[in-house]
């Protein structure tokens, strides 16, 4: 069920550059929180910013106290992520959550593939420790534009996951794209799933790839959102289903079966 609270930042701090993480502390709502799932935040009770903004839940633990410690990942890429990344310690803000569809896996998933690029790894450490909990072995690719923009290596390392790092420019492990590693990785080992939230140039090709080698995937949609709850329908995605024209990324995914949205449009 979705619910609205107040929440107490527990910490915020600058990763590197443009990229921040936050803490928040959460009093109830988040018991059967799964990955892939998103939060709407609002800073104030004031009108700016007016709208709220949606973030991925990034990681998910019980606080010491009982209550829930929300992290969230996030770049700072407008006004309002702006605002989020200068608030302080102890700030109280407004959160709508847990919201949407999130990924879906079972007991006999043996061996997973996670993809992301840039901001897009964000849902993937909270899917990867359910995974890891689940029996799943993980492999994770993880690309972006330079060194700046591959976030959570050693975090993946540390809980046991091999990582490949791809950049475009080759300041960081690899240069090139995650899905040339994802044509060379699947040629050696095919995994039963493969889960992926990035760039929708990224997304188009990793499902074309998965098309292609007949592996299940799933895609978690990054888009604009005014409300979270499908109200302003400003988050449209072209469906692939006869009798649908549109999915909406808030109320329908944002993670979708890769073969049920067009992500060429």
């Amino acid at each position: 069920m979705v619910k609205q609270q107040k929440s107490q930042i527990l910490s915020i701090r600058q990763i590197h550059g443009d990229y921040y993480q936050l803490q928040l502390r959460c009093k109830n709502g988040f018991e059967k929180a799964i990955p892939g799932q998103f939060v709407m935040i609002r800073l104030s009770d004031n009108y700016y910013p007016l709208l709220r903004r949606p973030f991925s839940i990034h990681n998910l633990y019980k606080h010491e106290d009982g209550d829930y410690c929300v992290e969230l990942l996030f770049k700072v890429i407008g006004k309002g992520t702006l605002a989020l990344s200068q608030c302080l310690s102890n700030q109280w803000i407004d959160i709508l959550g847990p919201i949407g569809n999130g990924f879906c896996y079972n007991d006999s998933l043996k061996n997973a593939l996670l993809v992301s690029g840039g901001i897009g790894v964000a849902p993937m450490l909270f899917l990867a420790k359910c995974l890891l909990d689940n029996g799943t072995l993980c492999h994770v690719i993880n690309g972006g534009r330079t060194a700046d923009d591959v976030l959570c290596t050693d975090i993946f390392q540390a809980l046991g996951i091999d990582v490949s790092i791809f950049t475009d420019d080759g300041s960081a492990g690899t240069k090139g794209f995650v899905t040339d590693k994802l044509e060379m990785h699947i040629k050696k080992q095919m995994p039963d799933i493969i889960y992926t939230c990035g760039p929708q140039p990224m997304l188009s090709k990793v499902s074309e790839i998965a098309e292609k080698n007949s592996v299940a995937c799933q895609v978690s949609l990054e888009s604009h959102m005014a409300c979270g709850m499908g109200a302003c329908l400003g988050c449209a995605v072209q469906s692939k289903d006869l009798h649908k024209t549109y999915y909406h990324v808030c109320v329908d995914g944002p993670v979708f079966l890769s073969d049920r949205v067009d992500l060429k449009k």
